[in-house]
């Protein structure tokens, strides 16, 4: 009797301290998260004033690269500056579909580019938004910027994949966002093809592996793109903007 009271008592205890210990990594997490998206919001915002400010001396008809951390990680000097027009990058870390359709203003309108390369939704899939959410949004930014620029040629660019072994990113399901963007990315590309101006370009198939993730030579982190990835996406949309 007294033995099982005894390992009674260490089962409860057991119990107990993994109770507190999911409390403790869930209040840590939670507050992660809540700082994470905290920070995304402030850079969004000095983003998008700092933009407001490059508007007053940039010159309309020039390139514009819109999207999220992909886009404003390529160094668009690096790649493109021989060309005719300049090449303004209007990429925010962070940002989703509904990010980008809420500055517009800022970040196109007031520059009236003749050309555009949109590339977003990976954040949107990572963060679970749901998929007729994220096509709605994408919906919303062509017909916003076929209304309002409707003699600009867009590019817009399919979701890359991520990739599973380079474990940076543990909070984010590969397999699903794979799946997901694998779904998305024929309707988007369905969506793009049907309005005039618009060209959709298939940039999945050129970065995946056998796996459908992202080629290990194309990412330090599994999810943001390399000088070796820049080189690719640069070769593949230059001809759309000489």
């Amino acid at each position: 009797m007294k033995k099982s009271k005894t390992l009674h008592f260490i089962y409860v205890s057991v119990i107990v301290l993994l109770a507190v210990a999911v409390g403790i990594l869930g209040f840590f997490l939670g507050k992660k998260i809540k700082e994470d998206k905290n920070e995304n919001k402030k850079h969004y915002e000095e983003k998008c004033a700092a933009y407001a400010l490059e508007n007053f001396h940039y010159s309309k008809g020039q390139i514009v690269f819109i999207g999220d951390s992909i886009t404003e990680l390529f160094p668009l000097d690096d790649y493109f500056a021989e060309l005719d027009l300049a090449t303004y990058n209007r990429g925010i870390a962070g940002d989703t579909t509904g990010g980008v359709l809420n500055r517009l203003q800022v970040s196109l309108f007031d520059i009236k580019p003749s050309k555009i390369v949109l590339l977003i939704g990976e954040n949107d899939v990572n963060g679970r938004v749901e998929k007729s959410k994220i096509l709605e949004n994408y919906q919303a930014i062509l017909n916003e910027i076929s209304t309002k620029l409707p003699d600009a040629q867009v590019y817009c660019m399919s979701m890359v994949p991520p990739n599973l072994t380079l474990e940076t990113y543990t909070e984010i399901d590969v397999e699903k966002t794979i799946t997901t963007m694998m779904e998305l990315n024929p309707q988007i590309e369905n969506m793009v093809n049907s309005i005039p101006n618009m060209t959709y370009i298939d940039l999945f198939s050129l970065f995946a592996d056998e796996n459908n993730m992202l080629i290990e030579k194309y990412s330090d982190d599994g999810i943001h793109l390399n000088a070796a990835a820049f080189e690719v996406w640069a070769n593949v949309i230059k001809p759309y903007l000489q």
